[in-house]
């Protein structure tokens, strides 16, 4: 039976972006990150999203209250089925979602974990850009021969993320060693969590995906 509500985990630039895209292309799974959704709170001016503008104006990190809060948002629009991808970021929160998803009568089938040694890691990020629009992560010389293109998902700017540099990556490392690596031996001890190489061909980790979500 296929597996209809899933996570996708992993460090910065371990390809969750791009397999999203193929499971929701390839499965018809909804799909959306968290900073997805408070962005697209925030553009419709609802309450969350008034929330949400404060900090992404600020710059700061959402609380875990108000990342819950959009999640529950984005959920009740789901028909049963989702993906998530980068979410849980910590522990709370996976406490929190398991809560959540009981309260809706449904529990997760699956959590993806892309694994991807800190060498490809700085490797695709020297070739990362970023939407300034969608927010999809767009990889130079494979979606895009130039920066100064068009994004290919929606049209717009595409720019070089202030937090892509090494010092900066060494940062995020750290905080996903410290806070998110956790999540994965939550998961792991409920059984649901499978690992997958992600330092090889996009295509060979799609596949091992797929048979993941078919199996």
């Amino acid at each position: 039976m296929v597996k209809k509500r899933l996570l996708l985990l992993g460090p910065p630039a371990s390809g969750k972006g791009t397999q999203a895209d193929f499971i929701q292309k390839r499965f018809g799974i909804p799909s959306t990150s968290t900073g997805a959704i408070l962005r697209a709170e925030a553009k419709s001016g609802t309450p969350l999203g008034i929330k949400a503008q404060e900090v992404i104006r600020a710059g700061g990190l959402a609380a875990d209250d108000l990342i819950m809060q959009v999640v529950q948002a984005w959920l009740t629009r789901m028909n049963g089925s989702f993906l998530l991808d980068g979410f849980p970021r910590t522990v709370a929160q996976a406490e929190s979602f398991d809560h959540l998803l009981k309260a809706r009568g449904q529990e997760l089938d699956l959590a993806i974990l892309l694994e991807v040694p800190e060498k490809t890691i700085y490797r695709r990020m020297s070739l990362r850009l970023t939407c300034t629009q969608c927010g999809k992560a767009i990889s130079l010389g494979r979606h895009v021969s130039d920066p100064s293109e068009p994004c290919p998902n929606c049209g717009g700017r595409l720019e070089i993320r202030a937090d892509d540099n090494q010092m900066a990556l060494a940062r995020r490392m750290e905080e996903y060693r410290k806070k998110t690596l956790p999540v994965t031996d939550f998961y792991e001890r409920a059984g649901i969590l499978a690992r997958v190489n992600g330092d090889r061909e996009i295509e060979a980790v799609s596949s091992e995906i797929e048979r993941l979500i078919e199996g």
